[in-house]
């Protein structure tokens, strides 16, 4: 048993050696440290501890000074009973091993067909470009937008639907290596077989994953984080930037003024980054009715949609309006490496 606890990721207090085996044989597949302490001994400061009960159980803390904030709310048990909950457990000492290194920015359109995920696409490949490794998230719940989008429905690799059938803990580079590749874009996204789920933990297990394993990770939020509920709660918290989509116009106008609220409840209104397609000369105006910062105007490409119909993804031309905005954005963001 060990004695010595400098520098320990993970501390058990057990008298139990069958127990101490079954959590080392954990640790060691999470590549985290372990101490063990003798049941008399007060349990030190550690990124998890667990502390064997008189029936079995191993009561479970994670310290949110060591381990990433937004990590530590998703839901870590109380409680575990080995061999039954190692899955559950595995999924705590990974997220506690591996540091959250990603700058995570949500994009999300004001209303209907503003484009949010053609700029989401976009953003990613110009991180990729300034030398970020990237990974991009589909998060719509119905599943196939991006799949579909970035013309990926036939290429090999994990969609949320076999993701949804992973159990223990997704590693950051095994999940990585397995998703399919878009111009060096790693891209996790639903299919015909469904969408992620925001109360699923294996879809916020998968989220971080790829924080850890990346530079920057791009969500393509649902709009149902425009509206309070689980799905707001959960990724606006995630992200560290939100950039919002509108259309110029009336109608855009008015979407980007219903959701401006967002900007100090949910999101604070320095992490609001505002983007309003122009379709005339009213993005200021926009911008002031709905009380956010203007970052950028993106200028329609008429010919894309009939262009993803023929094989042309977001960014192929290289200095249209999508890749000119998503490289603005980089920039203000500070996304480059």
């Amino acid at each position: 048993m060990g004695t010595s606890t400098r520098m320990a990721e993970v501390v058990l207090r057990t008298g139990d050696g069958v127990l101490a085996d079954q959590v080392r044989r954990l640790t060691d597949l999470a590549g985290i440290a372990l101490v063990v302490v003798p049941e008399d001994r007060v349990l030190p400061a550690a990124a998890v501890t667990l502390d064997a009960g008189p029936t079995g159980d191993l009561a479970v803390r994670v310290d949110p000074v060591r381990v990433q904030p937004a990590a530590v709310t998703d839901a870590v048990p109380t409680s575990v009973r080995l061999p039954a909950d190692d899955a559950t457990l595995l999924d705590v000492l990974v997220m506690a091993g591996t540091p959250h290194r990603a700058r995570t920015v949500g994009v999300v359109g004001a209303h209907g067909g503003a484009g949010a995920s053609v700029l989401a696409a976009g953003l990613a490949r110009a991180c990729v470009g300034a030398g970020a490794a990237t990974a991009l998230v589909d998060l719509d719940p119905a599943g196939g937008g991006l799949d579909v989008l970035l013309g990926l429905e036939h290429d090999p690799g994990r969609r949320w639907a076999d993701v949804h059938g992973e159990r223990g803990a997704l590693l950051p580079e095994q999940l990585a290596l397995a998703l399919p590749t878009w111009h060096l874009v790693r891209v996790l996204s639903g299919d015909r077989r469904g969408g992620a789920q925001a109360e699923d933990l294996v879809v916020r297990s998968a989220v971080r994953a790829l924080g850890q394993g990346h530079d920057v990770v791009v969500l393509d939020l649902p709009r149902q984080v425009l509206a309070p509920g689980p799905a707001q709660e959960l990724w606006l918290g995630w992200c560290a930037d939100l950039v919002l989509l509108t259309c110029g116009g009336v109608r855009g106008g008015a979407a980007a003024q219903a959701v401006g609220g967002l900007a100090g409840t949910a999101v604070p209104v320095d992490r609001v980054h505002l983007v309003v397609r122009e379709r005339g000369q009213d993005a200021e105006d926009i911008a002031a009715a709905a009380g956010l910062a203007l970052t950028a105007r993106m200028r329609d490409e008429r010919a894309l949609p009939a262009g993803i119909e023929h094989g042309v993804t977001p960014g192929d031309q290289r200095r249209g309006g999508v890749m000119t905005t998503a490289r603005a954005l980089v920039e203000k963001l500070g996304l480059d490496p």
